[in-house]
């Protein structure tokens, strides 16, 4: 279950943590999916880059995207 942080707040350790190994997901499918750059929003009051769920919900978004040097041509 996601640490939630209160607004204003210091990130707790366990919200740290978490936001770690969702960034570490993130940069991962960043290097598979050869992205360079990408811009992101959020809908909340709390900026997407301190949200591990938003983090990896882009992680996710990068692996859907197909490898180009692999795709077929015709």
């Amino acid at each position: 279950m996601a640490a939630e942080r209160v607004p204003g707040a210091p990130m707790s350790p366990e919200l740290q943590a978490e936001l770690r190994e969702a960034w570490a997901e993130l940069t991962e499918a960043a290097k598979a999916s050869k992205v360079k750059n990408f811009h992101a929003c959020t809908r909340t009051a709390r900026h997407w880059t301190e949200d591990p769920a938003a983090v990896r919900a882009i992680a996710a978004t990068l692996r859907e995207f197909p490898d180009t040097d692999s795709q077929q041509t015709t």
